[in-house]
């Protein structure tokens, strides 16, 4: 334990050395529409996916496509998480890292430091937030009357996180899940300030691990809004599955165990 959180603060100071560089990921499964959480995937897990964005043409009120990006993510000894992206703007793949210093566990949230777009071999431009941007992110579930259970977050963060003229830059988000039988999966809203503007989603989660995702970006400015098409996979789905069965196999043996020792 004494291992992994002094590695965890070794990789945050190795962060901040790190030379500046695009955009952050949309709707990856451990984040929010496009904000990081204190959560981290667990090993063995991972998701990739697609997004496209679109937004007011300049010269008319048609919509045009702005940016196709193609992610892959996976966590790895349940503390850390580690992600790679391409976006139609970039002439080369980021790379992104995210590593869990807390769990959550009663009345402690889960706490995590990360960086995305490692990478510097991309073409800079208008579109992209062109910084490296670390980030802290603190994340808390609570049970509430009615709403259910519902999850807060709150962060710190350079780069795309901070206005232009401010050095560090504060980012919010709420999150709920729904379990209609309609939808056999599971629904998600999401609502967050990510730094610079305010953000709203929706993520549907079947059970065979398929995402689809909807989002506005930039609800404070509609003028400058962006909307958000997502769809992704994930194994998380199936492995949760197999586990459950793993679990209902075991115990069936310690039945038939106890009522051949009677």
């Amino acid at each position: 334990m004494m291992l992994r959180k002094s590695g965890c603060w070794l990789m945050l100071i190795a962060l901040l050395m790190l030379p500046n560089a695009v955009n952050g990921e949309l709707f990856t499964e451990s984040g929010l529409m496009d904000v990081p959480t204190g959560t981290v995937l667990q090993h063995g897990i991972f998701g990739a996916g697609t997004a496209i964005a679109f937004e007011n043409a300049q010269a008319a009120r048609a919509r045009e496509i702005n940016a196709v990006a193609l992610r892959l993510n996976f966590g790895m000894f349940d503390r850390v998480e580690m992600g790679l992206s391409h976006q139609s703007e970039t002439t080369g793949v980021l790379a992104h890292l995210k590593a869990q210093l807390l769990k959550e566990s009663g009345g402690i949230p889960s706490v995590a430091i990360g960086v995305e777009n490692l990478l510097r071999s991309v073409a800079e431009t208008d579109f992209s937030q062109t910084a490296r941007s670390e980030f802290l992110a603190v994340s808390k579930t609570f049970n509430l009357p009615r709403i259910h259970l519902i999850s807060g977050h709150i962060g710190i963060g350079r780069g795309r996180f901070a206005a232009e003229d401010r050095g560090i830059g504060l980012f919010v988000g709420i999150r709920t899940e729904f379990h209609p039988a309609f939808a056999r999966g599971d629904i998600a809203l999401h609502l967050e300030f990510d730094g610079s503007g305010v953000n709203a989603g929706i993520r549907h989660t079947a059970t065979s691990g398929l995402q689809v995702a909807l989002g506005v970006e930039t609800l404070n400015t509609p003028e400058a809004a962006r909307y958000l098409v997502a769809v992704s996979w994930s194994n998380a789905q199936i492995m949760e599955q197999i586990a459950a069965a793993k679990r209902l196999a075991k115990q069936a043996a310690l039945v038939r165990k106890s009522a051949s020792d009677n």
